[in-house]
C-alpha cells in the first residue's frame, strides 16, 4: 500500500511540473510567436543573436585616404563611401560585429582600424589560427625615396621586389594606392599585369583579376608616380609620400603596404 502511495505521489508531481512547462510554453508562444519560416529567414536568430550595426561600427576606422574617422554624416572623400558602402553591405549579410570588422579590415587592410590595439588583438588571433600550409608575402624593402624629381621630366617608376615564403600558392587580386597620381602594377614570370590605382577617384580599377605566384617564387610590384596628375605645381618643392598597398591570400599580412617618397620640384 505505501508503493503505491509512493507511486501516485509521484505521478502527480510529475504531472504538475509537466502541466506547469506547457503552461509557460504556451505563454512564449503567445508573446513571442515563432514557427518554421521564422527559423529559415533568420528572424529567430536575429532575436537571440543581435546583428552587427553599422553606426557603431564605422567609428572603428579611419578614412584610407584623409585619415579620418567614417562617418556617414560627414563622407570626406570617394574613398571613406566605398568603406562606408562596404560596411553596409556586410551588415545587411546579418553577421556579428567581429566578423564585419574582420572583412572590412580584408578589403581596406590593418590601417583602416582606428584603434592599435583592435589591430593588435586581431594580428594575434589570425597568426593562432593560421594553416600550417599558407602563403606568406615578403618584400625586400618597404620604402623607396625618389629624392628630387620635376613635373618637367614626368612620371617616375620604382620596382619592389618580394616573394613567397609560405607553402601555398600566394594569390593577389588586388592593388590600391593613397592617391590618383599614384599606380601600380604585378610583374611575375617577366609580365606586366595591368595598373590599379586609388579607388573612388575617378578611374575605374581591374575586376576580376588575380595572380598566382607559387611557393618559393619571386615576383615585383612598379609603382608609377606622375607628378602631374595634379596640375601645375606652384610650390618652389613639395615634399611626396604617396603608398600602395598589395591585397593577397596570406592569412596574417594579406594587405601588404610599400611607401615611395619624393621632393618634386616644378
Amino acid at each position: 500500500m505505501k508503493n503505491l502511495d509512493r507511486l501516485i505521489t509521484i505521478f502527480n508531481k510529475v504531472f504538475l511540473t509537466f502541466i506547469i512547462a506547457l503552461t509557460m510554453l504556451s505563454l512564449v508562444i503567445a508573446f513571442f510567436p515563432v514557427n518554421l519560416k521564422m527559423f529559415q529567414k533568420g528572424s529567430v536568430r536575429k532575436m537571440i543573436m543581435p546583428v552587427a550595426s553599422a553606426s557603431e561600427i564605422y567609428p572603428e576606422f579611419v578614412c584610407g585616404c584623409c585619415g579620418t574617422p567614417l562617418d556617414a554624416e560627414k563622407i570626406c572623400c570617394g574613398m571613406a563611401q566605398n568603406m562606408i558602402d562596404f560596411i553596409d553591405q556586410q551588415v545587411k549579410s546579418n553577421i556579428s560585429e567581429d566578423k564585419v570588422i574582420l572583412n572590412t579590415v580584408k578589403e581596406f587592410g590593418f590601417d583602416s582600424l582606428a584603434k592599435e590595439e583592435t589591430r593588435n588583438k586581431l594580428k594575434a588571433e589570425l597568426a593562432q589560427n593560421a594553416p600550417a600550409d599558407s602563403a606568406k608575402i615578403v618584400f625586400e624593402k618597404k620604402s623607396y625615396d625618389f629624392g628630387d624629381i620635376s613635373q618637367a621630366d614626368g612620371t617616375v617608376s620604382i620596382i619592389f621586389s618580394f616573394r613567397n615564403d609560405g607553402k601555398g600558392d600566394l594569390i593577389i587580386d588586388k592593388i590600391s594606392t593613397s592617391c590618383g597620381c599614384t599606380s601600380a602594377s604585378i610583374i611575375y614570370g617577366g609580365k606586366e599585369g595591368p595598373t590599379f590605382t586609388m579607388p573612388g577617384h575617378g578611374k575605374e580599377n581591374p575586376k576580376e583579376w588575380s595572380i598566382s605566384i607559387a611557393p618559393g617564387d619571386s615576383a615585383q610590384v612598379k609603382v608609377y608616380y606622375d607628378p602631374n596628375a595634379h596640375g601645375k605645381q606652384k610650390e618652389d618643392e613639395m615634399s611626396i609620400t604617396r603608398t600602395v598597398d598589395i591585397f593577397s591570400n596570406d592569412p596574417i599580412e594579406f594587405k601588404k603596404r610599400i611607401r615611395i617618397e619624393a621632393n618634386q620640384l616644378p
